[in-house]
């Protein structure tokens, strides 16, 4: 029997192919997606907070933003009350592309999961979810002691 981390982690390595070339089309890179998204959904996010939510280092995060908002995808202001602390705000161009950017992901998903019939879909994500979960649970716990 296959190793279940093995085939996670095989389904992560062929959807980052699936975004990467997807999301070349709008002038992303594979992950940028995650920000967008993240910005959108909480306009004046702080970069640390952002880091947390999408479970990515802070430096990665810097780097990352810093190509977004050199493409016009974001601009970062200094926070009123700490002005080390910068705060991301989606542009125009951004919130034109967070349909489209759904509707991709959304496509992938579906393609995922064509293969399991209807009435079982439902209970793998609700798996998938609770494994998630714990594996979030577990990381984070153990970063904070």
């Amino acid at each position: 029997m296959d190793s279940f981390v093995k085939m996670i982690n095989r389904i992560a390595q062929l959807s980052a192919l699936y975004r990467e070339k997807e999301f070349k089309k709008l002038g992303l890179g594979e992950m940028h997606h995650a920000y967008i998204l993240s910005v959108c959904a909480d306009p004046g996010i702080s970069q640390e907070q952002l880091a947390c939510k999408i479970f990515i280092n802070k430096s990665n995060v810097a780097r990352q933003l810093a190509q977004l908002e050199q493409k016009g995808f974001i601009t970062r202001q200094s926070d009123q009350n700490d002005a080390r602390r910068l705060r991301i705000f989606p542009t125009e161009k951004s919130l034109a592309l967070e349909s489209e950017i759904r509707s991709i992901l959304a496509a992938w998903n579906q393609t995922l999961l064509a293969e399991i019939p209807a009435e079982q879909q439902k209970a793998v994500l609700v798996g998938l979810r609770a494994m998630m979960e714990k594996a979030e649970t577990e990381l984070c716990s153990k970063e904070q002691k």
